[in-house]
């Protein structure tokens, strides 16, 4: 970039900032609301809500609180532990000739089975895998940890 396209940029950036500032401070602010009890009464009321001082909060807070405190004496309430069943993913990795490991780690999260497909990548390079990715089609499923699904797209 020349020294007269530099200027003339420079030029051009404060030319706009003057105008921009020129219309910001001549703007008409009067078309900002003013909030009156009126006007807050009115859209509560189109919303179907209501407001309450701050002395009604606080008691309503509290018997609230004084109605719970009694039950949860009485009858200890203990849910139900329910084991949520972990849904397995299963996938056909088609690895063809040419695609680089990062894609293959894409593949696999999009299959959703890994989680992290920077963090399989990873593990691929530190344990000298990266290389060994072989171009065929592979089963596998979201229970294998890191090691069976590396053992199973870089065997042969």
């Amino acid at each position: 970039m020349t020294s007269k396209n530099l200027r003339g940029f420079s030029a051009g950036i404060i030319l706009s900032t003057g105008i921009l500032a020129g219309f910001y401070y001549t703007a008409d602010t009067d078309t900002k609301s003013v909030l009156t009890d009126e006007t807050v009464s009115q859209y509560l009321s189109e919303k179907g809500e209501i407001a309450i001082s701050k002395d009604e909060f606080t008691a309503l807070k509290e018997t609230q609180t004084a109605v719970a405190a009694p039950a949860a004496k009485e009858e200890p309430k203990t849910a139900p532990v329910k084991e949520e069943e972990e849904k397995v993913f299963q996938m056909t990795l088609t690895i063809t000739q040419g695609m680089t490991t990062g894609e293959v780690c894409d593949l696999l999260q999009k299959g959703n089975i890994i989680k992290d497909s920077k963090e399989f990548l990873k593990y691929l390079r530190t344990n000298n895998l990266e290389g060994a990715v072989r171009a065929e089609s592979h089963q596998v499923n979201s229970k294998m940890n890191f090691d069976e699904i590396a053992k199973e797209i870089t065997s042969s």
